[in-house]
């Protein structure tokens, strides 16, 4: 029986592929998981690369963002800082017409109303005169004389009094000492706002970097080169922007702002490709001194001549070098009568210069102003300089002051402090540039404007990890970004631009495994570092690179 039935079941073939599909299921479940698997970790370091990608450009962009911003702040600053110092020249100009005006009216109503004797008021010295009341005790024509005295002393103070009444309306029109106070303002709010931007751009980048990498499910990002100045910026920090104060270079980006501020940005690549910069910034060998390249005028003589402070000190000197002062005049009758007589006819100006050439060379009368009436009021009135409509007290002021601002002493008081009236800009400047070199290669921005992103990622849960002994590492991804400029290498140029770079930063591997350690974030990178401490050319090789 036992023979004749291992016969039947040797004969009977029912069955015999159940196990070979035994088998080839268990190999297609397992070629599945490792599928599943392999495809999870290129989606997990796929995912990591791109995290890596975006964290970077994260950084650049804010980068680009705030050195735009830090150039819109210095070319507001400076051209606070030319309203400020064309309006303290305007207040300081104003202000002593005004003060010559009244002494020269409280003068003369002392020589109107003060009986006695002032000095001599011809030249040479002669006995001195009396004053309007003194006339009025000569008999018979006394009354006379004293009338014609006070009336001639009332129109001596018909300058002074409209050099008055213009300093009051130039006060109302223009507030000098609001804009003064204003452009000051201006100038501690743009300090301010850079020193913010320096301060808060790690901690601004690492929050943003570090809110991306967990929305996309990685774990940490370390950018490198560290943050210099953020030890309690926490895990993400970015690194520092690329500006600074220290060292010698402050008096060189001070004397940079003035050149930006006389002559406007010099900042062109070899090739003159500007790019869309003529519309930017300052436009080329335009500052603020030319009025911001409206009318191609400088800022003093647009003032000077829009405000009318010219034809007021042009007024005031010739009235009063001719009435006001006891000495011969040194300002031509002619030039009186040309101020008073209003525009002239070519032919009217003929007849005039005759008339005075035959008066000077014929008659020997050379229309000097003297008269009983010239008492010395010398001081303060009268300007020691000559005062025309495109050289005068207030454009000399103004170059004055704008020497003093733009000069060692100006970026000694810009490095100090404000002072106690007025605020002076405090620029920050580019690093790794040479100073007073504006265009694109002036500097290297290879190194100091780049940043290497660093992203990790754990494994994540894997089919059946410990049947299949899984020993997947964590995934590991980096991305250099880069902030440059085309167009001008300074910081009045809004122009800066974000970009992705080939991560040369990364060759170092003994700096990017320092920079590692000094994050809170160390211990999610310890595979990273270890292989980096190791060293060697395969360094990367864990890491999913472009």
């Amino acid at each position: 029986m036992t023979p004749t039935l291992i016969k039947r079941l040797h004969r009977d073939e029912r069955g015999f592929l159940s196990p070979i599909i035994l088998y080839m299921t268990i190999a297609l479940a397992l070629m599945i998981v490792w599928i599943l698997n392999t495809g999870q970790m290129i989606y997990d370091k796929q995912r990591t690369q791109d995290t890596a990608d975006a964290a970077a450009m994260v950084h650049a962009d804010w980068e680009a963002r705030y050195l735009n911003i830090m150039a819109m702040n210095n070319v507001a600053s400076s051209q606070a800082t030319v309203v400020m110092a064309t309006s303290v020249a305007f207040q300081l100009t104003s202000a002593e017409l005004a003060l010559r005006s009244t002494a020269i009216l409280a003068k003369l109503a002392e020589y109107s109303f003060t009986d006695g004797f002032g000095p001599a008021s011809l030249l040479p010295p002669l006995p001195p005169m009396p004053y309007c009341p003194g006339w009025e005790k000569v008999p018979i024509v006394g009354g006379i004389i004293y009338g014609a005295c006070l009336a001639f002393q009332g129109f001596r103070a018909t300058e002074a009094s409209l050099a008055i009444a213009y300093t009051v309306k130039a006060q109302i029109d223009y507030d000098p000492w609001g804009l003064i106070v204003k452009s000051s303002d201006i100038i501690d709010a743009m300090n301010d706002l850079n020193d913010y931007l320096v301060e808060s751009f790690p901690q601004r980048v690492g929050n943003e970097a570090l809110h991306l990498v967990r929305l996309n499910k990685s774990d940490h990002v370390v950018f490198h080169p560290p943050c210099q100045s953020c030890d309690q910026a926490g895990e993400g920090a970015g690194g520092n922007l690329p500006v600074d104060r220290d060292g010698i270079n402050p008096a060189s980006a001070y004397a940079e702002m003035c050149l930006a501020m006389s002559r406007g940005t010099e900042g062109q690549d070899p090739f003159l490709m500007r790019g869309e910069y003529a519309n930017r910034g300052f436009p080329n060998g335009k500052g603020p001194l030319t009025a911001g390249g409206v009318d191609g005028s400088h800022i003093r003589d647009f003032v000077n001549h829009k405000s009318g402070i010219d034809n007021a000190l042009v007024n005031f000197y010739i009235f009063y070098e001719a009435f006001g002062p006891a000495y011969l005049s040194k300002v031509p009758f002619k030039a009186i009568v040309e101020q008073y007589a209003g525009d002239l006819s070519w032919l009217e100006e003929a007849a005039l210069d005759v008339s005075f050439w035959l008066a000077d060379k014929v008659f020997g009368v050379g229309f000097g102003i003297t008269n009983p009436f010239q008492l010395p009021i010398d001081v303060p009135p009268r300007y020691s300089d000559s005062q025309t409509k495109d050289e005068n007290d207030f454009t000399r002021k103004f170059d004055t002051i704008w020497d003093g601002v733009c000069s060692p002493a100006g970026a000694a008081i810009s490095m100090a402090g404000a002072l106690p009236v007025v605020s002076f800009p405090k620029p920050y400047w580019l690093k790794g540039r040479t100073p007073f070199n504006f265009t694109p290669f002036g500097g290297e921005q290879l190194d100091d404007y780049q940043t290497l992103t660093i992203v990790s990622r754990a494994p994540r849960a894997r089919l059946q990890i410990r049947i299949f002994k899984d020993k997947t590492p964590s995934a590991y991804a980096l991305a250099q970004s880069w902030v440059h400029n085309y167009t001008a290498f300074d910081l009045y140029t809004q122009d800066w631009l974000a970009s992705l770079a080939p991560a040369t930063l990364a060759d170092d591997t003994g700096e990017v495994s320092n920079t590692i350690k000094q994050s809170p974030a160390a211990d999610s990178f310890t595979g990273l570092t270890r292989v980096f401490d190791k060293g060697g050319a395969n360094a990367w090789a864990a890491v999913n690179t472009h």
